[in-house]
């Protein structure tokens, strides 16, 4: 993990992260999952011009959980 950032920086950056509360590092948990997940969905709505907001969800999970489970999931065969 963070095997481009110098020694200096991994350094403050865990400190920044101790200095938390469980709150903050819950909350900027979120927001960093909120915005992978604003990234993906984009992308996949840019490659799926015709592709509703059904099929979008369910390619994500497909490409998180596997195609299997997506399929359980949103009952598709």
């Amino acid at each position: 993990m963070l095997s481009d950032t110098s020694e200096k920086v991994r350094e403050v950056y865990f400190q920044r992260l101790r200095g938390m509360t469980a709150s903050e590092r819950l909350e900027l948990g979120a927001a960093l999952w909120s915005a992978g997940d604003s990234l993906q969905r984009a992308a996949l709505q840019r490659d799926n011009r015709y592709a509703d907001e059904a099929e979008i969800t369910f390619r994500i999970a497909a490409s998180r959980f596997g195609l299997e489970v997506a399929r359980k999931a949103y009952r598709k065969l």
